[in-house]
C-alpha cells in the first residue's frame, strides 16, 4: 500500500508544506505508449499538426494534432515509379526512408529504392506546391531522379535527408554501409536536384565498411549535427535478438564537415557518440531523423518492442542541448510535455545489477527503475523546458522498506538531498506516493540526475510543475496548433489556434485584482484561458477590441473572469474572432495596487522585517527568459534620481521588459539613477507591479 497522507500535508523534500490545491487527475501522471508502427520515419511539423511517413508503403501519410493519435491519410504512389524500377534493375524492394521537407515555397518528399544488400540504388523527389493537412497525399508531382549508385560505387544512394543552412542553402545527406559511408551533396533549391555550382560528393562519415546508414542533419546554434544509425537493423519478430541498431552523432562547424564526436574523434575515422542503444524492452532505437518543431528540435526513430509484439514502432523525442551545444536524447513523447519516465533516462551503473528495469501495470507506462543502490550509479534525465522559473518536481517513488530513504537529486549542477518516507510496498506507485522538490529551471535544456544516498527507493516518474507567480509568458507554451514563434521570439497565433501550458500551479496568485494581456497586431477578437483542454471551460476572457496602447508597439487588453486561482491545471489559450495573425506577450496577474502617488508611500504593504522565504536567496524570480511586460494601466511613476522607496525593508526584484533581472536585494530603497527611463516590473512581498521610471 502507498503511504497515507493527510489532506492538508504533503512531503516536500525534507520539510512539510501546504498541499498544492486540487490534486491532478490520474490521466496527468499515468502514461502509455501508443505503439504507432513505422520504419525509418520522417515527421514534418505543419501549423495544424504533424505529418508522419515511413518505409515500404508507397509513401503513405499519417497526421496527428498531438503526436499521440495518428490518422491514415492515403499514399502518394500506388507503385514505385518506373524510372526507379529501371534504375535498380527492374524491381525494387519497395520505397524506403522518405524525408518530407519544405524548400523554395514548396514541399518535397525525397525517397529511395534499392534491392536489399546491393548498391544499385537511387534517390528521387516528388513535389507539391500546396500541402493540404486534411488530405496531404494529394497533389504530388514526381520530379524523378536526384542521384543514383551502382555496384561500382563504394557508397549507396539510399536514406536521404535534407537540411537548410541559415543563409538558405539546401544540402542532402545519404548513404548506407560500405567503405564510402555517408555522403553529402548540395541541392538546387528550385528543383531539388544537385546544384550546378558545387558538384562535389562529400564523404562526411564512415566506419570503413561496418554498419552506418540513415543519416540526418540539423542545424542548431550555428553548428551542424549529423545523426546516423549503426550496425544491424530490421530483425524483428522471432529474430529480434539479432537487431543491434543504435543511434550515433557528431558535430561540425560547417555543413560539409569536419564532423567530430564529443570525444573529438572524426566521424570519417569511425567516430561517433552513441546517443541511444538497446535498453529495457526497447530494441534497436535508430533509423531516425531530426526535425524542427515550433519551439524545439525533436528526433523521430523506430524501435522494436521486446515485451510486446516484437515489431517496429516509433518514438518522437526531444533533443536537449547542453550549454556547450551538444545534444542528448530526451524523453519519448507519451502524451505529456512536462513529464519524465525514469526508464527512459540515461543510465550509469556503478556495479552489475544496479539500475534495473521493472514492469508492472501499477507504474506509469508499465515500467519503473529499481535497484538504485550503489554510489556511482545514476539516472540522467535531459528535459526541454519552455518557461524559465520556479518549479516543483513531483517525484513518484516507492519505498517498501522499514526506514526512510534519501536520493541525491541534482538539477543543472545544484544538488539536494530528498527524503523519501516509507510508502508500504515495493513496485506500486499510487497517485499520492510522491514528494515535491523545489527547483529553478531555465528556458531550454535542463538536466536532472538521480543518485542513491541512504537506504533504498524505486523511481517511476517525475512531473515538472511550473509555479505561476504573476506572469505567464505566452512564448513559454509547450505546444499548440496554428501558433509559432517569430524571429523576435514572440508568440504568434491565428484564428482557431490554441496553445498548451501544462502543469501550471496557480496557488501563488493571491489578491489578484486585474489581469492584462500584452498584444500586437490585433483590433478585434477574444483570447480565452481554458482549463483542461482546448474545449474546456473558459474562465478568463481578454477582449482585444478594448486594448489600450502602451509602450514599444504593444497594447494591453484587460481580461475578465474568475479571479480565484488555485490548484495545478493544464491551461489552454484559445483565440476567436481575430483576423489573420496576432502577436501576444505576457499574461500579467496584477496584485492589488497599494499606493497611487509618487514617491510610493508603501509599495510593500508588509510589516515583515525579514526577507521573504517564498523566493530563493539567489534572487530567482521566474522572470528569466520571458518576453517583457510592457506598460499597462495604473502604472506607478517614480523619478530615477529618487528611486523607489519602501516604508519598511522588503525583499525585492526589479526586471526590465525582457525579463532581465536588474536589481535584487533586501532593504528600503532601490537605486534607479543609472537605469533608463521606461517601464519595469517590480516584485515585492509576493506581489508584482508595473512601474514607470522618469
Amino acid at each position: 500500500m502507498g503511504m497515507n497522507f493527510s489532506k492538508k500535508t504533503l512531503i516536500w523534500g525534507a520539510v512539510a508544506v501546504s498541499a498544492l490545491g486540487t490534486q491532478a487527475p490520474a490521466a496527468d501522471w499515468f502514461a502509455k505508449d501508443n505503439l504507432q508502427p513505422g520504419h525509418d520515419p520522417t515527421v514534418y511539423r505543419d501549423e495544424n499538426g504533424y505529418i508522419l511517413m515511413s518505409t515500404n508503403n508507397n509513401l503513405s501519410m499519417w497526421t496527428s494534432p498531438d503526436m499521440v493519435k495518428w490518422t491514415a491519410k492515403g499514399r502518394i504512389f500506388n507503385d514505385s515509379p518506373q524510372w526507379l524500377k529501371d534504375a535498380v534493375g527492374g524491381k525494387t524492394d519497395g520505397i524506403w526512408a522518405p524525408d518530407l521537407f519544405h524548400f523554395n515555397n514548396q514541399y518535397g518528399v525525397f525517397y529511395c529504392g534499392s534491392v536489399f544488400g546491393k548498391r544499385t540504388s537511387a534517390i528521387g523527389v516528388t513535389t507539391n506546391a500546396n500541402l493540404d493537412f486534411s488530405n496531404p497525399a494529394q497533389g504530388w508531382t514526381d520530379q524523378g531522379e536526384v542521384t543514383r549508385t551502382t555496384n561500382s560505387n563504394n557508397y549507396n544512394a539510399i536514406d536521404a535527408d535534407v537540411v537548410v543552412t541559415p543563409d538558405g542553402q539546401y544540402w542532402m545527406t545519404y548513404g548506407s554501409w560500405n567503405a564510402g559511408g555517408i555522403r553529402l551533396i548540395k541541392l538546387d533549391p528550385k528543383t531539388g536536384k544537385q546544384a550546378s555550382d558545387d558538384k562535389t560528393n562529400y564523404q562526411i562519415a564512415t566506419r570503413g565498411g561496418s554498419g552506418i546508414e540513415g543519416p540526418s542533419l540539423i542545424e542548431h546554434g550555428g553548428q551542424y549535427f549529423l545523426f546516423t544509425a549503426w550496425d544491424v537493423c530490421c530483425k524483428q519478430g522471432d529474430e529480434i535478438e539479432q537487431t543491434t541498431y543504435k543511434t550515433a552523432m557528431g558535430r561540425a562547424d560547417k555543413v560539409n564537415g569536419t564532423y567530430k564526436d564529443r570525444g573529438g574523434k572524426e566521424l570519417n575515422s569511425g567516430g561517433g557518440t552513441i546517443l541511444m542503444q538497446r535498453y529495457s524492452r526497447y530494441v534497436g532505437p535508430g533509423g531516425g531523423e531530426a526535425f524542427k518543431d515550433l519551439n524545439r528540435i525533436r528526433f523521430v526513430h523506430h524501435y522494436y518492442d521486446l515485451n510486446g509484439d516484437k515489431f517496429n514502432h516509433i518514438h518522437i523525442r526531444d533533443l536537449v542541448f547542453t550549454d556547450d551545444n551538444w545534444p542528448e536524447m530526451g524523453q519519448p513523447f507519451l502524451g505529456r510535455y512536462l513529464s519524465a519516465e525514469a526508464e527512459h533516462g540515461i543510465m550509469t551503473r556503478a556495479v552489475s545489477g544496479d539500475i534495473t528495469f521493472n514492469y508492472t501495470k501499477d507504474a506509469s507506462n508499465g515500467e519503473y527503475v529499481g535497484y538504485i543502490n550503489t554510489k556511482g550509479s545514476k539516472i540522467r534525465l535531459p528535459m526541454n523546458i519552455m518557461q524559465a522559473g520556479d518549479y516543483l518536481l513531483r517525484y513518484r517513488y516507492a519505498n517498501g522498506g522499514d526506514a526512510e530513504a534519501t536520493h541525491k537529486v541534482t538539477v543543472n549542477g545544484k544538488t539536494q538531498t530528498v527524503k523519501l518516507p516509507v510508502t508500504g510496498a515495493w513496485g506500486t506507485f499510487p497517485e499520492k506516493s510522491v514528494v515535491y522538490i523545489p527547483v529553478t529551471l531555465k528556458r531550454g535544456g535542463n538536466f536532472i540526475e538521480v543518485e542513491p544516498d541512504q537506504n533504498f527507493a524505486e523511481l517511476d516518474r517525475i512531473d515538472f510543475l511550473r509555479i505561476i507567480r504573476d506572469t505567464i509568458p505566452t512564448n513559454g507554451f509547450d505546444n499548440g496548433i496554428k501558433v509559432r514563434l517569430t524571429d523576435k521570439d514572440e508568440f504568434a497565433i491565428k484564428e482557431g489556434g490554441y496553445a498548451i501550458f501544462e502543469n501550471a500551479v496557480l496557488d501563488s496568485l493571491k489578491d489578484v485584482s486585474e489581469v492584462f494581456l500584452q498584444v500586437k497586431s490585433a483590433s478585434s477578437g477574444k483570447i480565452q484561458l481554458r482549463e483542461g483542454s482546448k474545449d474546456g471551460t473558459a474562465f478568463m476572457t481578454c477582449d482585444l477590441s478594448n486594448a489600450s496602447p502602451a509602450d514599444n508597439g504593444w497594447s494591453m487588453a484587460k481580461c475578465t473572469g474568475d479571479m480565484s486561482f488555485k490548484g495545478t491545471k493544464d491551461l489552454y489559450l484559445t483565440v476567436s474572432g481575430v483576423p489573420g495573425e496576432t502577436i501576444l506577450g505576457n499574461l500579467v496577474f496584477q496584485s492589488r495596487v497599494v499606493c497611487t502617488q509618487e514617491p510610493c508611500g508603501d509599495p510593500a504593504s508588509s510589516s515583515s522585517t525579514e526577507p521573504s522565504s517564498a523566493e530563493s536567496s539567489s534572487g530567482t524570480t521566474g522572470l528569466d527568459g520571458i518576453a517583457g511586460v510592457a506598460g499597462k494601466p495604473h502604472l506607478l511613476g517614480f523619478s530615477r534620481e529618487a528611486g523607489v522607496r519602501f516604508s519598511a525593508p522588503v525583499k525585492y526584484v526589479l526586471a526590465d521588459m525582457q525579463g532581465n533581472i536588474l536589481r535584487v536585494g533586501y532593504g528600503e530603497h532601490i537605486a534607479a539613477e543609472s537605469l533608463n527611463a521606461g517601464v519595469y516590473v517590480l516584485r515585492y512581498a509576493g506581489k508584482a507591479q508595473a512601474i514607470k521610471l522618469k
